[in-house]
């Protein structure tokens, strides 16, 4: 395996340990990809390790699925505070990486650390847990390929349901971490269990020890209806010891409104410019990466919330939807997840920023007004004329 020098950013890193260029022939990894959709499709009571074992496959995880996932991570880390309520401390930022696979979340979180979050200029401390060595011996190479500064790289060979890796020396103290992420790993634990939510939930109580009172504890999961709905579950069990809050995205620490009906979930869809290995290896195989499509969740310790909230600041939980006559999105904070919805007729400038209302954004909308309707029915809330409608926070490209 090629290793470069250094000081790359993450996908030229990627792309140098492969030892790609642009307008090499990829069919190779193109063929991999598609056996890793397949596998993931049709066989998910096998976990993404097993798949890495295989060193062809492994290569075209790196070259898809590795910018994939990295990008969702660095989305998640772009919504966390920029400023501490204190100077940081004289001491390494500390990463916990769980399921790590061949690092994508590290390599994240170390960029951001480096690049966004510039009050870590010091030593940066990334522990990763794995139970297949050889994509841990991959996200070293990763790593190293694109270090900046003062990093220490600690890699523990693990199985996340036993907790022996809690006793691993690198591990260290409770109320370390500034960072602790699972990515794309949570739903692969505890499947047989007579309760998987409740074994992840415990695993999470686990996790927020660990956080330091002023860090993250970052969950991404899939985008799909039963990953999403289980990490609700999981959301609320956690929630219910009263160990955390929410930070993101959720505008509310009750529990989630849209487990109340079978056919609701929340689901994130980010915009992104994908790298070349991506656009070339999806012409090959007919996919089109052209969106992030991901459920996720940041808890923290401290209380702080990605805004202030209020009852008149929502979600946006839905596309915005450009119907007859009308626009309507789907809402959620405090009050629970409600439909709401702006006649064209009732348009105006107090209330033009529904136009720009997209899934994930923050919004304020000054006035919703409903209809009394019997138990059990579903009503559109309406924001009438002279509403005043803001938009506090897009998601960003």
């Amino acid at each position: 395996m090629h290793l470069p020098a250094p000081g790359h950013d993450a996908e030229r890193a990627v792309e140098e340990v492969l030892d790609l260029r642009p307008g090499a022939d990829i069919r190779s990894l193109a063929g991999g990809v598609a056996e890793l959709s397949r596998l993931f499709t049709r066989h998910k009571q096998s976990p993404l390790q097993e798949y890495l074992n295989d060193v062809n496959l492994r290569r075209s995880y790196l070259a898809y699925f590795f910018p994939v996932n990295l990008a969702k991570v660095r989305a998640v880390l772009g919504e966390l505070p920029r400023d501490r309520a204190e100077p940081p401390p004289p001491r390494p930022a500390r990463v916990l990486d769980l399921g790590s696979g061949p690092g994508p979340a590290s390599v994240a979180c170390l960029t951001w650390l480096r690049g966004e979050r510039r009050a870590w200029g010091g030593p940066i401390e990334l522990v990763l847990v794995d139970r297949a060595e050889p994509a841990l011996s991959v996200a070293r190479d990763v790593i190293t390929a694109c270090r900046q500064g003062e990093v220490t790289v600690h890699t523990i060979r693990a199985d996340l349901e036993r907790r022996a890796w809690l006793k691993g020396r690198p591990i260290g103290q409770p109320g370390t971490y500034d960072l602790i992420v699972l990515g794309h790993c949570l739903n692969e634990l505890y499947r047989t269990s007579r309760d998987p939510c409740a074994r992840r939930a415990k695993l999470l109580e686990v996790c927020l020890e660990l956080l330091h009172p002023e860090g993250s504890l970052i969950v991404i999961e899939p985008a799909s209806r039963p990953e999403s709905r289980a990490l609700h579950r999981v959301r609320d069990q956690v929630l219910e010891r009263r160990l955390c809050n929410v930070y993101s995205p959720c505008l509310r620490d009750q529990p989630c409104p849209a487990l109340a009906r079978e056919d609701d979930w929340c689901h994130e869809e980010r915009p992104w410019t994908a790298p070349w290995t991506v656009e070339a290896i999806d012409s090959h195989v007919g996919f089109i990466k052209d969106a992030l499509k991901f459920s996720y969740l940041v808890l923290r310790r401290d209380g702080r919330t990605i805004v202030s909230r209020h009852a008149e600041t929502y979600r946006v939980v839905s596309e915005l939807r450009i119907l007859k006559g009308e626009q309507r999105a789907w809402l959620c904070n405090e009050a629970g997840r409600h439909e709401v919805g702006r006649l064209d007729r009732e348009g105006s400038q107090e209330n033009a920023a529904i136009e720009r209302w997209h899934r994930g954004a923050i919004v304020r909308v000054d006035e919703i007004v409903r209809k009394s309707v019997p138990v059990g029915v579903r009503s559109v809330g309406r924001i009438r004329a002279g509403t005043r409608v803001q938009l506090l926070r897009a998601i960003e490209d």
